[in-house]
C-alpha cells in the first residue's frame, strides 16, 4: 500500500510540529542531503527503515528495503564521481505534520542541481518530496519516499 500518494498525501492543514520538532526536521534534512551531496551512500541510505519505501520519477518499480536503496545510491554516487559531477539539493518549504501513530508526514520542494567540477551548476529537476518518518531510538529514519517532478505531478 502507498503510504504517501493519494488522498493522505496532500498536505494538510495542522497541526503542525511544534518549533522544536520543527527544528529537528530541517536539521534531518540538512543533515540527510548533504551526505548525498557529499557522496556518502551508505551513510545516507542509513536514514531509511530497514523495510522503506523510495518512489522516483523514471523508475517502474519502488525500491523496497534499504538495501536495494543503498544499491541504488551506491551506483549513483559511482557514475557521478566517475564523471566528475557535482550534485547539490536545496530544499524548501517543509511541512512537518505529526500523525496519531506518532510517525511524521513531511513534505518539502528539492531543485536538484548539477554541474560538472569547476562549472556553473544548472537545474536538473525541480520536484515535491513526501516522506513519512518514524522514530526508531533516538533518530529520525525514513520509512516512505515519494518523490514527484513538480510539473508532473498536477
Amino acid at each position: 500500500m502507498n503510504e504517501v500518494r493519494g488522498e493522505a498525501a496532500a498536505p494538510q492543514p495542522g497541526p503542525f510540529a511544534d518549533s522544536g520538532l520543527y527544528a529537528e526536521i530541517t536539521q534531518f534534512y540538512a543533515w540527510h542531503m548533504a551526505l548525498m551531496d557529499e557522496g556518502e551512500p551508505d551513510a545516507w541510505a542509513d536514514a531509511y527503515t530497514e523495510d522503506a519505501v523510495f518512489e522516483e520519477p523514471g523508475r517502474t518499480d519502488a525500491l523496497h528495503g534499504r538495501e536495494a536503496i543503498r544499491a541504488s545510491i551506491t551506483k549513483r554516487a559511482t557514475e557521478l564521481a566517475e564523471a566528475g559531477t557535482v550534485m547539490r539539493h536545496w530544499t524548501s518549504n517543509l511541512a512537518v505534520t505529526p500523525q496519531p501513530d506518532g510517525s511524521l508526514r513531511a513534505q518539502y520542494y528539492s531543485l536538484a542541481m548539477r554541474a560538472p567540477r569547476g562549472e556553473r551548476p544548472d537545474i536538473f529537476a525541480h520536484v515535491v518530496c513526501r516522506d513519512v518518518l518514524v522514530r526508531e531510538g533516538d533518530r529520525w529514519l525514513i520509512r516512505h519516499r515519494h518523490i514527484g517532478i513538480d510539473a508532473l505531478e498536477h
